[in-house]
């Protein structure tokens, strides 16, 4: 469900079971605390952007105190002090990302040679946190002008491309350099409070009808042995 921060007018999603009236929410943009009361959101255009736009389609680096989503899953599980298999909940998800917030949000097209147009998001994801995170990962997703999303992407942070390799890399080429390990583990891991860690999410030849992206930070990592130092 679409809820709009009644003060800077940030979107952002909740999932349906919490959509409840009265919930206390807070906006990772402004830092406005707020009760939800059930509203209708109205989409903005999306104006013609020229390649190097400066400016973004919508102000929107959205982190909710409940923000929840799937666990992350894949080969960067195995650089996290967690068990394999172990299930977490998605009340433990969303703890464990309610201090992370997102700065630097903008999102703009770039003409591949390759490829063709691709969509940019990038910005980065800011620790405020009293201890260390890691492993990092934000959504993103394109909408249509009825809010329908045309395309949802996850990324794992700690990487973005130069404009020059945008330009000439092959869609193959620039996934690679994204989710290069080395790379990530360098950059998003033992992350400490007040540190940021870069992301980028690209979609390739994005399908017409694009009228507002959204991003969100869906899940981080505890740093091992952090709990043991503390006690």
């Amino acid at each position: 469900m679409e809820i709009k921060c009644p003060n800077c007018l940030s979107r952002f999603n909740l999932p349906d079971q919490l959509a409840k009236p009265g919930v206390k929410l807070r906006c990772s943009v402004c830092r406005n605390v707020f009760a939800y009361a059930p509203q209708k959101i109205v989409p903005g255009p999306l104006p013609d952007l020229p390649m190097k736009s400066k400016k973004p389609i919508l102000k929107v680096a959205l982190l909710l105190l409940v923000v929840l989503a799937c666990a992350a899953g894949g080969w960067w599980y195995l650089s996290s002090g967690e068990t394999k298999g172990k299930v977490r909940s998605e009340q433990e998800i969303a703890k464990n990302v309610e201090l992370l917030t997102m700065r630097n949000v903008r999102q703009y097209y770039v003409d591949n040679e390759k490829v063709g147009k691709v969509f940019v998001i990038e910005g980065k994801v800011v620790n405020e946190f009293p201890q260390p995170k890691e492993l990092m990962t934000v959504e993103a997703a394109i909408y249509d002008k009825n809010q329908k999303p045309l395309v949802m992407k996850k990324q794992l942070c700690g990487v973005q491309l130069s404009l020059f390799q945008l330009q000439v890399l092959s869609e193959k080429e620039m996934e690679s350099f994204l989710n290069n390990k080395v790379e990530i583990l360098t950059n998003n891991t033992n992350v400490p409070h007040g540190g940021d860690v870069p992301f980028m999410v690209l979609f390739y030849a994005p399908p017409e009808g694009v009228a507002e992206f959204g991003v969100r930070i869906v899940d981080a990592k505890d740093v091992p042995g952090q709990e043991e130092k503390k006690e």
